[in-house]
């Protein structure tokens, strides 16, 4: 019994890290970024996936946050993507961190 209630339990967990919103062959539409430094990418089509369940009216957004070094490589990735017209992969975090309704960005990369 007690080996089975900690399967169950170590399979909730496990299955909220794969609760997430991500985009695939997607285009940046636009790129914002505030005083604080926090930010986020708007994409030309919606999350895929299970996007976080914080979102409301971002289901094609995830934000990231240019206080830090993985902010400022997100808001990299983005603008070139931007500029030069090609498609995106980006995963979301299943949180939304910087704004309490936009998934946070967990990694992408230009196609």
């Amino acid at each position: 019994m007690k080996k089975t209630f900690i399967i169950v339990v170590g399979f909730l967990f496990s299955s909220n890290v794969f609760a997430v919103g991500e985009v695939n062959n997607a285009k940046v539409v636009a790129v914002r970024a505030d005083k604080t430094g926090k930010g986020y990418v708007k994409f030309d089509r919606t999350l895929s996936g299970t996007p976080a369940s914080c979102i409301k009216d971002h289901n094609n957004h995830l934000s990231f946050d240019l206080n830090t070094a993985g902010g400022q490589g997100i808001m990299s990735v983005a603008l070139s993507a931007y500029a030069t017209g090609r498609e995106v992969r980006a995963k979301g975090t299943g949180t939304c961190d910087e704004y309490s309704v936009v998934e946070s960005w967990s990694f992408g990369y230009v196609r």
